[in-house]
């Protein structure tokens, strides 16, 4: 026979491990931005500096 605190354990940890993942996977979604929408990077240095 189980006792009440066990299988409430079990349930609070079984939708634990169902929602937490999915509300990470979720933030990273929304954060990241696509390729495009990115400005573009100068790797260059300027054409008038000169490096020694």
């Amino acid at each position: 026979m189980k006792r009440a605190h066990r299988t409430a354990h079990a349930r609070i940890w079984t939708w634990l491990g169902i929602l937490l993942p999915l509300a990470f996977f979720a933030i990273l979604a929304l954060r990241q931005s696509p390729p495009a929408d990115r400005p573009a990077l100068l790797i260059e240095a300027p054409a008038g500096e000169v490096s020694q």
